[in-house]
């Protein structure tokens, strides 16, 4: 009798067990799946941000020589990607794609910020509509919003921050010969700089 007591509480055991793994397994493979749906979406959703971003752009570029048009309806559709892209980039969830908008916003930025850098004055914002022959404005919220992106966000860590000038120089070598007019630039119009590269490698 308590033999077959000790068979059905061993019985019991392996049963339980057998459950408490087979859960793991489950919950390891549903995890995976979720992590795999959210890569997945993140991929294509990085690939529509890019392209968002770059018709923001070629929105507000002239093709011919580079400047901003004066031009209300593209500037109002500049202001629409640049919106969209916004509240889309939000829905990125994984670290890695995060990263990686940031990096493709921080070129456009760019882009779209020397391009602001050509308008020479405020009259580059009223225009003469060509087809009608009337004069128009550029929206001022579509303005706005335009020159908002070519604004550095607020809070957003530089990735220059946690590097030293020492650091760099000392672990790329770039005070060898093979950078020299570096090391001459350095040391003729930064000498305190070239001092504490000298100092730590002393």
């Amino acid at each position: 009798m308590a033999q077959g007591n000790d068979m059905a509480a061993g019985s019991l055991i392996v049963s339980i067990v057998s459950l408490i793994i087979a859960g793991i397994s489950l919950f390891i493979s549903w995890r995976k799946t979720v992590k795999d749906r959210e890569y997945a979406n993140d991929k294509e959703l990085l690939e529509q941000l890019k392209q968002t971003l770059e018709l923001a752009f070629r929105s507000l570029a002239s093709e011919d020589d580079g400047h901003p048009v004066s031009d209300r309806l593209r500037w109002l559709t500049a202001a629409r990607h640049i919106a969209r892209y916004r509240k889309l980039h939000d829905r990125l969830s994984t670290t890695l794609f995060k990263t990686i908008c940031e990096e493709q916003e921080e070129y456009w930025r760019n882009r779209i910020y020397v391009l602001l850098e050509k308008i020479e004055s405020s009259g580059f914002y009223e225009v003469i509509d060509p087809d009608q022959m009337v004069p128009e404005k550029i929206e001022p919220r579509s303005a706005a919003v335009v020159h908002s992106f070519s604004v550095w966000k607020e809070g957003r860590t530089d990735p220059l921050d946690d590097m030293s000038f020492e650091e760099i120089v000392r672990n790329y070598k770039l005070f060898s010969a093979r950078h020299r007019y570096f090391r001459e630039y350095i040391k003729t119009k930064y000498p305190e700089l070239a001092e504490k590269v000298n100092e730590n490698d002393s």
